[in-house]
Formats: C-alpha cells, structure tokens, sequence
C-alpha cells in the first residue's frame, strides 16, 4: 500500500452548512507547537472563520513629514504588525523597485491601542512617498 502525501493548498475548501459537510463543532484539527513532542487536537468551537481585528491601509500624497494615522477601533491590546515607508523608482532596465525611505517613529512607543505616528527625514522629498501599514 502506497502513502499519499498532500500539501494543505491541495485539498478541498470546508465549507460550513454545505450538504454533505459535517458540523463544524464536529471537526478535529491538528495544532503544533515547537516545545511540544507530538501535535495536539483542537476539536470544535471554532468561531466559522472568526474575525480578526484588522487595521491596514496605503497613504500617498502626503503634504507633510508628520503622518499620524488613528485606527477606526481601538485593539484590546498592542497590536502587532509592521509600517513600510517608500517610493517607487524606475530601474535601468525599465522595471520599478520599492526604494526605502528614511524615517522613524515620532515617540519610543512605536504604536499604541489606537493607532502611531512617524516622521519622514528632513532630507527625503514627499514626492511619490507611500506609507503602507498592516496592524492585527
């Protein structure tokens, strides 16, 4: 007898409440953790897809090098995510790469509950700059 082996990206979707599908309280799903010698089960409440606090966007056109961005909630706790500051410049070979832009958080405290605040370097131009942002 053979073993076939899958990659997760492979199988078929689960879709809750679809005919032939069972509960979703019924599944069980294997976790794993680095510490841990053999996997582990997690066996129903999951949330049918739950949602995640999610708090992302692009800014361009900017008119000044003091950007404070303020989420539309307020995370239960710090959130964790990352802050790109760039611009987009043409290669010699007719391409385009994201050039980095200096620039730095305005406090110590990189982002709160409800949002951050940075500051571009006075020797950047703001022409073409974007400030990307993905906070969960």
């Amino acid at each position: 007898m053979a073993l076939e082996q899958t990659r997760p990206y492979e199988l078929d979707l689960y879709v809750e409440g679809e005919p032939g599908e069972p509960d979703i309280s019924d599944l069980v799903i294997l976790v794993d953790y680095v510490s841990w010698d053999r996997p582990k089960r997690y066996n129903g409440a999951l949330s049918g897809g739950g949602s995640i606090h999610t708090e992302s966007g692009i800014l361009t056109g900017l008119s000044s090098r003091s950007v404070t961005v303020e989420f539309d909630s307020a995370f239960s706790e710090t959130p964790v995510g990352w802050v790109k500051v760039y611009r987009m410049t043409e290669m010699p070979d007719g391409g385009y790469r994201e050039q980095d832009v200096l620039w730095g958080y305005a406090t110590s405290t990189k982002v709160t509950t409800t949002g951050f605040s940075l500051t571009i370097n006075e020797d950047e131009s703001l022409t073409g700059v974007i400030v990307e942002y993905d906070f969960k």
